[in-house]
């Protein structure tokens, strides 16, 4: 009770005339005054009449209803407290109800329910009506049970449960805490019963406040994660919800010259060709006047047929999103000839799903080896401090986002082939490995040289010379579903291979000419980490970090040590072979982000390991440095936004000349140098 003259006598009069159940063998009445201004307590005092079983407990501060019930429980007798509220929202006759629900189902909780039917009160606000259904909601999703009225205040539970919670809230957000933590225990029973509600107004004496909601919104997160590793889980959330309001305030789908750019253009030409043209050769394309903007770069194969350059893997991935921008196209009357405004905007849209997806996927691996406070950093670092955000938000459309999450999650799911036992449910092992190749084949078939993921299943795990000798084994008893992992890649190969056979008589067809080649005798590795054009430890520092981790990794026996530490060489020795070593225009070396799952499984070892360091001073200096690097990370996005840093033409005086600006000085232009693309093709300047 707080300032209830108004209400105080008619609520108690109804408490005391309610016929209680007949196996209430007693009952008592405890008024908890919560420090009134008004003459509250002496209405309560006086219709107590000095009875036994009608205490008046006054409190000296005006703490909360938390904090009133806290003192109302420890003054109780009983063994079951029911709460009351003295402003009569809720009417007493629904007592004998709530009692039976708790004592004839054997209920530990029981609470009211204004809601279970779909009534609707007059006089509630429909705001706070709808938050209190959507909050009911996500505690049901955090609890497992169905709550449909998280707030109502009629709660009815044993004094041994409320002794066991040892709840901490003072004010409102004690019903949340108490059936939050409560509901959490598996063994506790919960029910509900349907009572009706009378809403009162602010200027009737209603006391909750918006301030008052907010606070039990966070209390559900507070309360619902606790235990939970909620702080990576959190962390996903802000990252996706982020580079949502980013996206749909920059817009740039409606940008004619973004989106389909570059690379996407061929990564997506498959999708209209087949599903508008119906025309996979690209004849069409030749003096084309039909009623679409069209827009396809198409190579010369043999025969002088049109072949596209890159393999479909990302097609295959964006055809849903694809439909769904056609239907959109035809549905708003925008062209509906694949380029138009409604298929860049779903493709966006792919990129930002996918990117939840590797999310998802890397915060599980690393809860396998990491705190959830170092996993949350981690995630926070690799989404925003690396070019992974760049090449989500901005270049979506490129092949980066997509290869990460799929190599992440084909990482994930290497582990749990190796780390469950052998006796494992054959139908089971069966679906692993198909799921195994699925995804092999898809990385593969969207940039073929990171085919060599597969050594990351080969090795992970092993460390020692026994275990090499034991997984060797291990594989040659399993070489049935290793085979099938290999004929389920190839079939999602297969229509890549058929169109080939139409466009060159060839089953496989390397489609970038004769004039870009890998140069293997001759990797461009130094300049590719270290160089100011395009060096992978200048524009991705955080990089630093992961290689420092690998060592990290053999020091804690990690499984990921041999796995990695094979991996990483021939990942860098693959890319910086490549022709264009810096991979044209672009921020940084973007064919590192296909595999920062790795990366961020080494970062994290070196945080954990700083973090058990016995020396103080390790675990600030690494700490410092992981937040220096993710920092600098982040602002050379901004940078490059800007334009402070080149897309291929970055020197040292262009470096020093930015560093620090946001923006370029009138004078960058002048410190560039653009690279020799026709000589780099000939082996040249590397």
């Amino acid at each position: 009770m707080y300032n209830e003259a108004g209400a105080i006598t008619v609520t108690l009069e109804r408490v005391i005339n309610t016929v209680m159940p007949d196996f209430v063998r007693q009952v008592e009445v405890i008024i908890v005054d919560d420090c009134s201004t008004d003459n509250s307590p002496e209405l309560a005092e006086k219709f107590s009449g000095g009875s036994a079983d009608i205490r008046v407990i006054r409190l000296n501060l005006n703490a909360g209803k938390g904090a009133a019930i806290a003192a109302g429980v420890d003054a109780a007798n009983g063994d079951t407290i029911l709460v009351q509220d003295a402003d009569l929202e809720l009417d007493p006759a629904y007592i004998p109800a709530l009692l039976k629900e708790y004592y004839e189902a054997e209920k530990d909780i029981v609470s009211g329910t204004r809601f279970r039917t779909g009534r609707r009160y007059r006089g509630h606000a429909a705001p706070a009506a709808t938050a209190n259904r959507i909050l009911s909601s996500v505690a049901s999703k955090m609890t497992g049970r169905k709550i449909t009225d998280l707030t109502c205040g009629y709660k009815l539970f044993s004094k041994a449960l409320y002794r066991k919670l040892n709840l901490k809230e003072k004010g409102f957000g004690f019903e949340t805490e108490l059936m939050l933590r409560a509901l959490h225990d598996r063994d506790t029973s919960y029910g509900e019963t349907d009572v009706t509600y009378l809403p009162r107004k602010r200027q009737e004496g209603k006391k909750i406040r918006i301030s008052d909601g907010l606070a039990i919104t966070g209390n559900i997160f507070r309360y619902g994660l606790h235990g939970r590793d909620w702080r990576s889980a959190l962390t996903i959330a802000f990252i996706i919800i982020f580079m949502t309001v980013n996206m749909l305030s920059v817009k740039h789908w409606r940008d004619e010259r973004r989106v389909l750019e570059w690379d996407a253009i061929s990564y997506y030409a498959y999708l209209p060709a087949a599903f508008i043209y119906h025309d996979l050769s690209l004849g069409f394309a030749d003096g084309y006047e039909g009623p679409h903007k069209l827009l396809v770069w198409p190579e010369k194969g043999p025969g002088d047929k049109y072949v596209i350059k890159t393999t479909m893997g990302l097609s295959v991935l964006w055809l849903p999103f694809f439909l769904a921008g056609h239907a959109a196209a035809i549905v708003t009357g925008a062209d509906a000839g694949g380029y138009s405004e409604p298929y860049k905007f779903f493709l966006l849209l792919s990129a930002l799903l996918f990117l939840l997806t590797g999310l998802i996927y890397l915060r599980r691996i690393l809860l396998n080896h990491a705190s959830d406070k170092i996993t949350a950093l981690v995630l926070a670092a690799f989404a925003f401090g690396t070019n992974l955000y760049w090449y989500t938000l901005f270049q979506g459309t490129m092949a980066h986002v997509y290869n990460f999450a799929l190599i992440t999650a084909f990482a994930f799911y290497s582990m749990r082939w190796h780390e469950q036992p052998g006796g494992v449910n054959a139908k089971h092992r069966v679906g692993q490995a198909v799921r195994l190749g699925l995804l092999v084949g898809l990385i593969s078939l969207i940039r073929p040289t990171n085919i060599i993921i597969v050594i990351f299943f080969l090795l992970y795990g092993v460390n020692t010379w026994n275990q090499m000798k034991e997984r060797a084994s291990a594989l040659i008893r399993d070489y049935r579903l290793l085979l099938l992992m290999a004929v389920t890649a190839v079939v999602i190969w297969l229509p890549q291979m058929l169109y080939w056979k139409e466009m060159t008589g060839h089953w496989l067809w390397f489609s970038y000419g004769s004039d870009e080649r890998f140069f293997f005798g001759d990797p461009a590795i130094v300049k590719g980490l270290f160089s100011w054009r395009k060096g992978l430890f200048i524009y991705t520092p955080l990089m630093i970090i992961s290689f420092a981790g690998i060592i990290v990794l053999w020091i804690r026996r990690s499984p990921h040590a041999l796995a990695v530490t094979t991996f990483v060489p021939l990942n860098i020795y693959i890319i910086f072979s490549w022709w264009c070593w810096w991979y044209g225009g672009g921020f940084g070396q973007r064919a590192f982000i296909d595999s920062y799952a790795l990366m961020a499984v080494a970062a994290a070892a070196l945080l954990s390991q700083s973090f058990t360091a016995g020396r103080r001073f390790i675990r600030v200096a690494v700490m410092t440095a992981f937040l220096l690097f993710a920092t600098l990370g982040i602002f050379n996005n901004i940078q490059y936004y800007h334009g402070a840093i080149h897309w291929d033409s970055m020197t040292r005086e262009a470096w020093f000349d930015s560093f620090g600006r946001v923006r370029p000085s009138a004078r960058f232009n002048q410190l560039l140098e653009a690279p020799d693309y026709e000589m780099a093709k000939k082996g040249a300047d590397r």
